[in-house]
């Protein structure tokens, strides 16, 4: 699969790759996921590797993070071990309720960085997870300081179901990368240009990010360093004659050697010494209007040399206010690695997709037939959400639904259901394939299905069922349940052959074909950048909803 054009214009400064390493069931999904997405959810254990993007902004530089997320279990660890190449920084995660997970530091996961990280410079950073449990607490955080001090590392203590310092361990890692010459050369955009910093982050001692002088960072500020004199500007001048640094994380060939993120190619580059200024910090999650992106990387079930890559973006666009949701989850299910990937588009409201997105998949994997007959189990835990769902709206005076296009990786199966008019389109050496037919109350099947159920539909604008709704089938919209069902159409495919899938809500449909969706990330190996390109052109091209994408594309040798 070939990579992006390098001559499109960057829209980072800087990409860095960040690494969570740690004991299976410390937290490291839940801490990336409430970072990621300002979400919490008691996540299963992580199924090889897996990775989020974030977008944000320190003073005044855009930064493209991609933070690997890595299994905690032994019988990953060869599997995770090549993931550490190139990494700037490093996150090593224990949890303060359990003394193995601190004792294990030590043992295993210090010993890994030593043998694995090939920058000598990578800034290490100690995470003690879950101190919202204080009552449960083992491992006192003068322990936490008193090794991160041994070990040379940032520290802090956070709580990834409260939130508490999650956005300031990464902002704080990130600050003290952006202090370290060495690590800015790794991560680099690697396009032709000079780039002028006329303010960079401030060296050790500065509020926001001072060190001790043994190396330990903790939130009490131990033994600042002073603070440095000065300001003024700092040149990078890079090599013109190289290209794009390696900066797909989806590019797999072989689940053992992953395509590095760092920019190991390079060339050195030459620096002025830096005098920096205090930055002001923008995280992305606060822009209302900015594209949200991330995506993962796993393996199919099975298969040793089969991987896929995922990347979702969304954007609020022209509407006053957003009601898409999306999921992407990798999850065991009865011994069985299961991908589940959705997008929900919420009318009325947000509340019936933020629903669906917190309660769709779940209830699908706790379906007592879901490995045997996942067919029925998936019309069945349809139906039972949507029932679950009306229960909980007899108090809402204001009537709300959404769509649900959904896609399972079950093994070699790949099962599309969909409800509504999200959809799901698949390329197949190019051409698109639909994998789902829009509900639209104008299609012949459907019109005679709200007829027969006593209902009618009338043209107000467009087809609308009732006059109301333009949509035939939807979770929700209890007023006009008797016609408005949420029984799924379900398509199955073989994944052999398929290059990649696009789910979307309407917003990008409305104004992008099957053939050009396709065909505009047809040479995007990168699933992220895939669903960004997407997304970007569906606005560009005038869409006036909430523009919601998510591709898949798999590597099957």
């Amino acid at each position: 699969m070939a990579t992006a054009s390098s001559s499109t214009p960057a829209e980072f400064d800087y990409l860095f790759k960040l690494l969570l390493i740690g004991d299976s069931g410390v937290g490291k999904s839940a801490f990336l996921l409430s970072f990621t997405s300002n979400t919490f959810e008691d996540l299963s254990p992580t199924i090889g590797v897996d990775f989020k993007v974030k977008h944000i902004t320190i003073g005044g530089k855009k930064l493209k993070l991609v933070i690997w997320d890595t299994a905690g279990q032994e019988r990953f660890r060869t599997l995770t071990s090549s993931y550490y190449r190139g990494a700037q920084g490093i996150i090593m995660m224990y949890d303060v309720t359990r003394r193995e997970t601190f004792t294990n530091l030590s043992d295993i996961w210090a010993k890994e960085i030593d043998l694995y990280s090939t920058n000598q410079d990578c800034i290490k950073m100690l995470v003690g997870n879950k101190v919202d449990k204080e009552g449960e607490r083992v491992v006192s955080k003068k322990e936490g300081i008193d090794f991160a001090r041994e070990y040379g590392c940032l520290f802090l203590e956070c709580s990834a179901a409260t939130r508490v310092n999650v956005e300031q361990c990464f902002e704080e890692l990130v600050l003290k990368i952006l202090e370290t010459p060495s690590l800015l050369a790794g991560g680099s955009a690697g396009v032709k240009k000079i780039i002028i910093f006329k303010q960079k982050p401030p060296q050790s001692g500065a509020s926001a990010s001072g060190c001790c002088s043994c190396g330990a960072h903790t939130t009490d500020r131990v033994e600042r360093d002073p603070e440095p004199e000065g300001g003024g500007m700092n040149t990078l001048v890079e090599d013109s004659a190289t290209t794009t640094p390696a900066t797909d994380p989806g590019n797999v060939t072989n689940p053992s050697e992953p395509k590095t993120l760092a920019g190991d190619s390079v060339p050195e580059a030459k620096y002025a010494p830096p005098r920096p200024l205090a930055p002001a910090i923008i995280m992305s999650s606060k822009e209302p209007d900015a594209i949200f992106s991330g995506g993962g990387i796993s393996f199919l079930t099975g298969s040793q040399n089969g991987s896929f890559n995922y990347g979702y973006s969304t954007f609020k666009g022209k509407r006053a206010s957003m009601e898409d949701f999306y999921e992407t989850r990798i999850s065991e299910v009865d011994g069985q690695m299961v991908a589940f990937f959705g997008v929900f588009d919420g009318h009325g409201g947000s509340r019936t997709a933020e629903y669906l997105k917190n309660n769709l998949f779940k209830n699908l994997s706790s379906h007592p037939d879901f490995i045997k007959d996942t067919k029925t189990a998936i019309v069945e835990v349809f139906r039972q959400t949507d029932a679950d769902y009306l229960n909980e709206e007899k108090g809402q005076q204001k009537d709300a639904g959404s769509t649900a296009s959904t896609a399972l990786l079950l093994g070699d199966r790949l099962l599309v259901a969909n409800v509504g008019d999200s959809r799901v389109v698949a390329s197949r050496a190019g051409s698109a394939i639909a994998l789902s037919i829009d509900h639209k109350p104008e299609r012949s099947d459907e019109r005679e299905r709200i007829e027969q159920a006593g209902g009618f539909i009338i043209w107000a604008g467009t087809w609308r069922v009732g006059g109301v709704l333009a949509i035939s089938r939807a979770f929700g919209d209890k007023l006009l349940k008797q016609y408005v069902v949420a029984e799924p159409e379900i398509q199955e495919e073989e994944i052999d052959g398929v290059d990649f899938i696009i789910l979307a809500s309407d917003g990008l449909w409305n104004v992008i074909s099957n053939k050009d969706a396709v065909a505009l990330v047809q040479d995007i190996s990168n699933a992220e950048e895939a669903s960004r390109r997407l997304v970007t052109e569906a606005y560009a091209r005038g869409s006036s909803d909430n523009i919601t994408c998510i591709v898949v594309r798999f590597d099957v040798s």
